[in-house]
């Protein structure tokens, strides 16, 4: 008899451990939720029903079971830093969680400079960390962040370990994406809500592993020998990043995306503006975003020497980012052409980079009407006897420096050679005037078109231009 009941107890106990109802780990205290919309939840049972209870609502929401999974939407207020809770239950158990706050959400992506924590790499720091992160703590109620540890995947994954929603502090801050920080801090000072920013980035990652492999497929890949070769990195494999990076976060609710990849691509600057494209429309697809309401911004890759500073394998990289810009509605490439180290990949200066994606997306998500802060382009070029008249967008109070020769720009005649050329702004006006010596009668302009440069144009938010030449084929 004994035996029986224990046999019982031990069945009775297995049972309820299988039934309990789950979430997967991008669900958790801690979290941000997006404000103002009904965000989705997922997660398992062995019920046929689960109860979402929200702090900040008297309505409860139930949702029904269908082969052990379930989803279900609840409306969130207006972003505060006040502590809520989310309690799921089904009939046999329930999950609180705990601290959440409801604010603005981010998904942050993209290789190296991504990922680089503010504590920095060897050797490579950021600029102004060790203040960042001693004053951390004054944003524990503002800034949230959850980093998915790197994982490769040969099927799209349903969750992740290892990671959980971090809290700012000076012992957690340091590892922290630095550029995802300094936008999510800039964010939450101008909007005065919480910013959650999910961190999910790998080193030296092409976009093709990002990618969906059909997609690929589709564009001439041959998705199987690439990803059975073992020469080739499992970052660079096709499918694979996003399998463990993407898809155990893909649907979590979020207001856009923030990318920093390329430096791995150039090989394949060429198509590189359509493998964006194709990436960003999976990406948007797997959200659920078929009107394209999610704005994917985009930092341009920082001139670096890759082995040779005058050649143009790493701008031409950046060139195609431009380029994707016409082709990925609701999208805009943030400027990083003064940011640049020669001899470093990983610039330093991760504020400038958080901030000029903040004031992008306070113009694009949050009603913010400002000129000016968005990358310096090209508008127009007229070539009159000697010289080139270039004119900018995004400079409509004029360029600096004045009263000096700006660098980095080339001419070339009929003979299409180029040679160095001096730049000078037109008082007032976004307008340089291009000359050299050496060309008379100048057919081609070109500027900061190598892999380094050092450049100062700018305009007076202090916004650079991005690299150019109207020699292109």
């Amino acid at each position: 008899m004994k035996r029986t009941l224990l046999m019982l107890l031990a069945a009775t106990t297995t049972w309820s451990a299988q039934g309990k109802v789950t979430l997967p780990a991008i669900f958790g205290d801690n979290m941000v939720l997006q404000q103002q919309q009904k965000v989705l939840l997922w997660g398992e049972s062995d019920h046929e029903e689960v109860t979402l209870a929200a702090s900040w609502s008297d309505t409860p929401v139930r949702a029904a079971v269908e082969k052990g999974r379930w989803k279900a939407e609840i409306a969130t207020p207006e972003g505060s830093y006040a502590s809520q809770t989310l309690t799921v239950s089904d009939a046999d158990s329930k999950v609180t969680l705990s601290n959440v706050l409801i604010g603005e959400v981010w998904i942050c992506s993209g290789q190296s400079n991504m990922y680089m924590p503010l504590r920095g790499y060897t050797g490579q720091p950021v600029e102004g960390s060790l203040q960042t992160i001693i004053q951390s703590t004054q944003y524990r109620d503002r800034i949230r962040m959850i980093t998915l540890p790197k994982k490769e995947a040969a099927t799209p994954q349903r969750t992740f370990k290892g990671a959980r929603w971090e809290i700012p502090s000076p012992t957690t801050a340091v590892l922290m994406s630095a550029a995802a920080y300094f936008f999510a801090q800039s964010l939450t000072e101008a909007l005065d809500v919480p910013v959650g920013i999910v961190s999910t980035s790998w080193g030296g990652s092409k976009i093709e592993a990002w990618m969906d492999p059909a997609s690929l497929t589709a564009m001439g890949y041959d998705v199987e020998k690439i990803n059975a070769d073992p020469k080739i990195q499992q970052r660079a494999k096709c499918g694979l990043l996003y399998n463990g990076l993407i898809a155990p976060v893909a649907g979590y609710t979020a207001r856009g995306f923030a990318w920093y990849q390329g430096e791995a691509n150039r090989k394949e600057s060429a198509r590189y503006a359509r493998l964006m494209q194709e990436m960003v429309r999976f990406w948007r697809a797997e959200w659920g975003d078929t009107k394209n309401l999610m704005p994917f911004l985009y930092v341009q890759i920082a001139p670096y020497y890759y082995n040779d500073a005058a050649a143009t394998d790493g701008v031409q990289v950046m060139e195609a980012q431009c380029d994707a810009q016409k082709l990925i509605p609701n999208s805009a490439m943030i400027a990083t052409t003064d940011l640049g180290e020669e001899l470093s990949i990983h610039p330093r200066r991760k504020r400038e980079v958080g901030q000029r994606l903040a004031a992008e997306a306070l113009v694009r998500c949050y009603g913010v009407r400002a000129n000016c802060w968005s990358a310096v382009q090209v508008k127009e070029v007229k070539f009159e006897k000697d010289k080139a008249v270039v004119t900018f967008d995004n400079a409509r109070y004029g360029m600096t420096p004045q009263h000096e020769v700006v660098p980095g720009f080339e001419l070339a005649g009929k003979d299409g050679v180029f040679h160095p050329a001096e730049g000078r702004v037109v008082i007032s006006k976004p307008i340089v005037e291009v000359t050299s010596k050496e060309v008379k009668e100048p057919v081609a302009v070109r500027y900061a078109f190598h892999n380094y440069t050092p450049t100062t144009l700018c305009n007076t938010y202090g916004i650079p231009v991005i690299p150019f030449r109207t020699d292109r084929e």
